[in-house]
């Protein structure tokens, strides 16, 4: 095989590695390859600030998920991000009790009501403006953890509630 055509096969494979960045109204995140997201607003009381964004990977037909990560943007409630974490544990199968990681109260468990059935950690934090809630269930490790370490709030309150 020639050098050129060697060559012309490692940047094609190379390219086709490579995440692809997606831009929504409140996050972006670069996209690792399989994954696509999309964006909801008033998904429960029909209200504007509630805010979903959800990612799934996919097998190759496109007929099975393989992979969620959801993130709800919430307006702020009267418990504080610790108090909302363990009232979530408590709804989800063999959880652990959350503890402080950085920013976020995490634990890990298995959500009763998803329609995705797999293992998840849960990350939560509140700000006086918002609630931030992640659920990631990506048991094949398939880039649930790279889609989270690269997103990024693009409006001052996802940031800040973030902490990024």
């Amino acid at each position: 095989m020639s050098r050129a055509v060697v060559l012309l096969l490692l940047l094609t494979l190379t390219a086709v590695a490579h995440a692809e960045t997606a831009v929504f109204s409140q996050f972006s995140a670069e996209l690792p390859p399989g994954w696509s997201g999309e964006e909801n607003t008033g998904f429960s009381s029909k209200r504007g600030d509630e805010y979903m964004l959800v990612f799934n990977k996919y097998d190759a037909d496109r007929e099975n998920i393989l992979g969620v990560v959801s993130i709800y943007l919430l307006p702020p409630l009267p418990d504080s991000a610790k108090e909302i974490a363990k009232k979530l544990a408590s709804n989800q199968e063999g959880s652990s009790t959350p503890r402080k990681e950085n920013f976020f109260w995490t634990f890990s468990g298995e959500p009763r009501t998803q329609g995705f059935k797999a293992p998840a950690v849960t990350l939560v934090n509140a700000t006086p403006a918002r609630v931030l809630i992640i659920i990631m269930q990506d048991p094949e490790n398939m880039g649930g953890n790279e889609l989270l370490a690269s997103l990024k709030g693009l409006t001052p309150e996802a940031r800040e509630v973030l902490g990024r």
